[in-house]
């Protein structure tokens, strides 16, 4: 067959290609490994590697019975592999991470290999530049999850298998038959990936050399059987609904937005490329064979099959679990290029690698906002503030996940130096409150990451409204603040409206029907709420030019007399018109003759910024049972950190990121 003949024309060896597309593909894995090891001693660990580090047990019994069937959802490959290479070599962040950046090395290798054999050397060399400097390979190459494994070993089986092909040898097969059973290991995606690539595989085996490939195909299935109790207890855990929402229409677009770095000449230049190798086609024809569909299978089909789930099941689909198959639908665009000149492809592999590693460092900001973590900041900024004022003086609160925090609580030893507090533990609001309330502390340090509660800085900010640090990281953000004004505070925050005896600002319109009672020896007035269902309704206009869409809108109540805790709560609505689209209810924390109610609304990150909008605030006494005195009710705009969502959407500003100030990373 020509097609055959076609993957088999550079023979077997171990480096294929003409001398000027070798020495250009060295010359690309010089620079992806540049980009991947840049900086590596500075590169922390991320939410998902804190995790996978914090279910490493003594044992691998134990690791695979508590740190994979238990808490994870996920094969237990990947977890297996940290476990021996942390044994050796410890838990450093360059150490954890070596191994998988030299996998996805060598799995960029594989891949160059495999569309060389089917395609041409212009397909395979445009295809390298791109995997060898987009944030998408280079950012997954330096998480030490199972990413870059399954970019690896998906590569090794699309090579043994276009190897096995080609020669027929029973290496080749054997090094598949591994490959696959090593997807199944690491990745649900890849091992749905590597199904597809073996059966799809199946009608180009010569029927003389099917019944040993058969023979691989059961025996790679054979071996994944001692995972399948685990997968079915996985299962049982649930897909990823609580924090993941199904694919939309706007999906896939924002997918190549963000895969392009949402760089519009980095999408007219791919674009124009990918436009030239359809030309290419279409003038001259595709390529006889089986290259063009299998590569649009290899491509295509988990994403199908992973949308489809998404939808009628569960969500499950997200950018990483793409990347498995990402370097075949790079091979299926342009693969229309195999009549490319040299000249052409030379100039297309300097632009296309030179713009997209431009674009990683400066229009994606990769290098400063991934030499930190909140996590490892937050920690640092207390030790800092301990060490300088000490314990009896700095409250440390973090609204953060524990496990995550905590690695680094350990490896500062942070907890024999002060109290923490975790507020998302079993009545973590009430105690801290009370903490809040202790007059021993002047300065409090906050770390948030997402998914906090959105009252939390403004609970904080009630007791202590001074900030005097302020850090926005990717996912989170730290804080020191203070009861005492500073020389020069940060002020991240805007009064919108004022209610208050005597002084009415900012609000559209009030509903105070409330009786007032005046105390002529402070001079102030409060609104008593007797056994009253609602009161004080205050409501603000919001035109769209007023505000961006990253803002917190935070709602503050001051009250005495409260009777108990859970007993008057302050509202926040936001409405659109008639129709309320947030509504957040907190109640008041009982701490005896002064107490502060707060509520924070943001809008809905799928909205525009539409006219009809507004806020409504008021207090509201579900059980009309209380008799409270209100002091005041305050409504304040918050800028929003401009990088918390850096890691998938368009990064404008670095706010009060540290590298923004220091142009260096700050130590772990």
């Amino acid at each position: 067959m020509e097609w055959r003949r076609h993957i088999a024309r550079y023979g077997d060896g171990w480096f294929p290609g003409e001398p000027w597309v070798r020495w250009t593909f060295i010359l690309l894995l010089l620079l992806a490994g540049g980009l991947r090891f840049w900086n590596l001693a500075h590169l922390p660990f991320t939410h998902d590697e804190l995790s996978a580090l914090m279910r490493l047990y003594p044992t691998l019994g134990e690791t695979i019975q508590r740190g994979v069937i238990e808490l994870d959802t996920h094969p237990p490959g990947v977890q297996v592999l940290e476990w021996a290479w942390t044994r050796l070599f410890g838990t450093s962040e360059a150490m954890v991470k070596i191994p998988f950046i030299l996998l996805a090395l060598a799995g960029l290798f594989f891949h160059y290999r495999t569309a060389l054999a089917w395609t041409s050397a212009g397909t395979a060399l445009i295809m390298s530049a791109l995997l060898a400097t987009l944030q998408y390979t280079v950012l997954y190459a330096q998480i030490a999850r199972p990413y870059a494994v399954g970019f690896f070993t998906v590569a090794l089986l699309a090579d043994s298998l276009t190897r096995y092909l080609a020669f027929g040898r029973r290496g080749a097969l054997i090094v598949a038959g591994l490959a696959a059973v090593a997807c199944a290991y690491t990745h649900h995606f890849t091992l749905l990936l590597a199904a597809i690539m073996v059966i799809s595989t199946l009608g180009l085996v010569p029927r003389t050399w099917r019944r040993p490939y058969l023979l691989m195909g059961v025996t790679a299935a054979v071996a994944y059987l001692p995972n399948l109790p685990i997968f079915a207890k996985q299962l049982g855990h649930g897909g990823l609904g609580g924090w993941l929402s199904a694919p939309d229409a706007a999906w896939i677009p924002r997918y190549l937005a963000w895969i392009l770095h949402f760089s519009l000449p980095l999408m007219v230049c791919v674009g124009s490329v990918v436009l030239l190798a359809v030309l290419m086609t279409l003038r001259q024809g595709a390529r006889p064979g089986p290259a063009s569909w299998l590569f649009a299978v290899w491509a295509l089909a988990p994403w199908v099959i992973g949308h489809a789930y998404s939808v009628w099941r569960e969500p499950v689909l997200q950018y990483s679990v793409l990347l498995f198959s990402f370097p075949f639908l790079l091979g299926w665009l342009f693969m229309g290029l195999r009549h490319a000149s040299r000249p052409f492809v030379v100039g297309a592999v300097v632009v296309l690698a030179l713009l997209s590693a431009k674009t990683l460092i400066v229009d994606r900001r990769h290098y400063a906002l991934f030499n930190d973590s909140p996590y490892a900041a937050m920690v640092r900024m207390a030790m800092e503030q301990v060490e300088q004022h000490g314990p009896d003086n700095t409250l440390v609160v973090f609204d953060a996940p524990r496990p995550q925090v905590e690695f680094h609580v350990r490896r500062h030893g942070l907890d024999e130096r002060c109290t923490l507090h975790w507020p998302r533990t079993t009545d973590g609001t009430r105690t801290l409150a009370r903490a809040l309330a202790d007059q021993r502390y002047d300065r409090v340090v906050l770390g948030t990451t997402n998914g906090h509660w959105p009252e939390r800085l403004a609970q904080v900010q009630a007791e202590f409204p001074y900030t005097m640090r302020l850090e926005d990281h990717v996912e989170g953000q730290v804080r020191v603040l203070t009861r005492s004004r500073v020389e020069q505070p940060i002020v991240d925050r805007t009064l919108l409206a004022e209610l208050r005896g005597g002084h009415h600002q900012g609000f559209s319109s009030v509903v105070a029907s409330l009786p007032m009672a005046h105390d002529p020896h402070s001079r102030t007035s409060t609104w008593i709420m007797d056994r009253t269902g609602f009161g004080l309704t205050s409501t603000y206009a919001m035109p769209p030019h007023t505000y961006a869409l990253g803002d917190l809108f935070e709602g503050e109540m001051e009250a005495t007399q409260v009777p108990g805790p859970d007993t008057v709560a302050l509202v926040l609505e936001l409405r659109e018109r008639d129709t309320t689209l947030v509504f957040r209810a907190t109640p008041i924390s009982n701490l005896g003759t002064l107490g502060h109610g707060v509520a924070s609304v943001s809008l809905p990150p799928d909205r525009s910024r539409p006219d009809g909008l507004s806020l409504v605030m008021f207090a509201y006494d579900p059980k009309e049972q209380a008799t409270t005195r209100i002091r005041h009710l305050r409504l304040y705009r918050r800028h929003g950190n401009p990088v918390v969502n850096g890691s998938f959407e368009p990064v404008h500003d670095l706010g009060h990121h540290p590298f923004q100030a220091s142009g260096i990373a700050p130590e772990q």
